[in-house]
């Protein structure tokens, strides 16, 4: 029960951080962008639809990029999360992408490659707790967590676990803190140095895991095992 508490805990601090680095990137983006998500895709097909009904075909144009760049991102993490130790292969190369992105927008006076650069890295990320095909936990988008920390907040009240509705409320709320200092950070030292902030970020959380899943014996595996997704935590 130790080690289950454990993993647990570790899963947890691993999602809560990526959440917040997911969140500033989001918020980033937003702001280069003018208003569109790199990692909300519920609210880019909902500007979609709305372009695609008003015949806006620029912002249709925009709106599919995004999504495409997304699913783009998904379908590269899952299939990275396969090669050598999978989390931190997916990790890597998210930070890798978000590097890259970050060197063109150096180098060019345009918003592409944030549009087509971070929707990519988040779809990626996204494959961080991949397992037999299925994401255990979101990291980009936080609907799903506040409708499970709704739903374990009624349970605690029949006999449920008492605290578990904080862990999923606090995904959502490291994903609203990374936002705003996402924002601040966008505001006071401009975009480049925002996207390189959370490339040092993510490459800081990549080199801890390694160390951890080292210090475990687990460094080398693909997918969490079994145990780690059977956890019923997040």
């Amino acid at each position: 029960m130790v080690g289950v508490k454990a993993i647990a805990r570790r899963e947890v601090a691993l999602a809560t951080g990526l959440s917040a680095v997911a969140g500033y990137l989001d918020a980033v983006g937003y702001l280069v962008l003018g208003g569109w998500f790199v990692s909300f895709m519920s609210g880019n097909t909902t500007e979609l639809a709305t372009h695609l009904g008003d015949s806006g075909w620029q912002q249709v144009g925009v709106a599919a990029a995004l999504l495409g760049c997304f699913f783009g991102g998904v379908v590269l993490g899952a299939i990275l999360i396969r090669f050598g130790d999978g989390r931190t292969t997916v990790l890597t190369a998210t930070t890798l992408l978000v590097a890259v992105t970050a060197t063109v927008s150096m180098c060019v006076d345009s918003q592409v490659p944030v549009m087509l650069g971070l929707p990519l890295a988040m779809g990626t990320m996204n494959a961080t707790f991949l397992s037999a095909g299925e994401a255990s936990i979101g990291l980009t988008y936080m609907t799903g967590a506040l409708v499970k920390s709704g739903q374990r907040l009624v349970d605690s009240f029949n006999g449920g676990p008492p605290m578990l509705w904080l862990r999923h409320l606090s995904l959502w709320a490291s994903l609203l803190v990374g936002g705003t200092i996402g924002a601040v950070t966008h505001r006071w030292l401009g975009a480049t140095v925002a996207l390189w902030t959370a490339t040092g970020l993510l490459a800081g959380i990549t080199l801890l895991v390694v160390v951890i899943r080292r210090r475990r014996g687990v460094f080398g595996e693909g997918p969490p095992s079994l145990l780690e997704r059977e956890i019923k935590v997040l």
